[in-house]
């Protein structure tokens, strides 16, 4: 089966360390779309964040869309129009902020291009540099609340997050998605909401098979598209678990041509 679909991490996958994409791998892309391949952004990212990056590769005409929110968005990349999206319900919303807090961590939210965090921390410090969103203190957090949202995220210590993560989960149940996007960010996202559950949504909605699907990430919130691709793909930076889950390994890393690498030895021969 030929590859007809392409979802794309976008940091430590596409994006170099710089926060930039390589001249290599956006002619890796622009090869694969002028074979009609689809190019899909797949990110924890909102859409504000996103949005550049999509211009950037070409990505924006009418049957362009991205994974955003770790897939709780399914987005037109020119437009930003929604085509699904996932929300937790406002009284849940209360009873997520609560737990975090009961544990002793701050949390932030996302809307509007902005970065709203309940007290001030330096991992929200470091969300703004890269998203280039800015952050700002929360205030009249009800106001929020009240119309649901789209995720939580949980900054800290990577060793505590990792405790923390089973104790969310037990608590939540079926009622969230967990996961990490970034050691140090833990994400709290409405049911279905995870980039594999979306992948194959947007899938189905472009009228294409999963057996056709390649689809490339590093981190945790990565493994749910790569276990629904069938051409599952890892730059050399991947964590220990998204490496064993992954058909395909780069020799290279996100900050050495990692997607060029990869859509040259599998989009074009498989």
């Amino acid at each position: 089966m030929k590859v007809e679909l392409i979802a794309i991490d976008l940091d430590d996958t596409l994006l170099r360390n710089d926060l930039t994409i390589s001249e290599s791998n956006k002619r890796a892309l622009a090869k694969a779309q002028k074979a009609g391949i689809r190019v899909i952004l797949a990110s924890g990212r909102n859409f504000h964040s996103m949005r550049d990056y999509a211009a950037e590769l070409g990505l924006v005409g009418p049957g362009d869309y991205m994974i955003c929110s770790n897939g709780a968005e399914i987005v037109h990349s020119g437009s930003g129009r929604l085509l699904e999206q996932r929300r937790l319900e406002p009284e849940f919303c209360r009873e997520v902020a609560a737990a975090i807090e009961e544990r002793g961590y701050p949390w932030q939210i996302y809307e509007e291009g902005m970065i709203h965090v309940s007290e001030p921390n330096p991992w929200a410090l470091e969300d703004s540099r890269l998203t280039g969103q800015p952050t700002i203190l929360l205030e009249g957090k009800e106001e929020f609340f009240s119309g649901g949202l789209i995720k939580f995220v949980v900054p800290g210590i990577p060793e505590r997050l990792e405790l923390l993560i089973p104790q969310l989960r037990a608590l939540f149940g079926e009622r969230a998605v967990v996961i990490t996007s970034k050691p140090y960010f833990l994400e709290v996202l409405p049911p279905g909401a995870d980039k594999g559950s979306a992948l194959s949504r947007l899938a189905k909605m472009l009228d294409l098979g999963l057996e056709g699907a390649m689809a490339i990430g590093d981190a945790m919130n990565d493994l749910g598209m790569l276990r629904v691709a069938a051409f599952a793909c890892a730059p050399a930076n991947a964590n220990a678990e998204i490496r064993a889950a992954a058909r395909y390994i780069s020799t290279k890393t996100n900050d050495e041509d990692a997607v060029a690498d990869l859509v040259e030895r599998i989009a074009f021969t498989a």
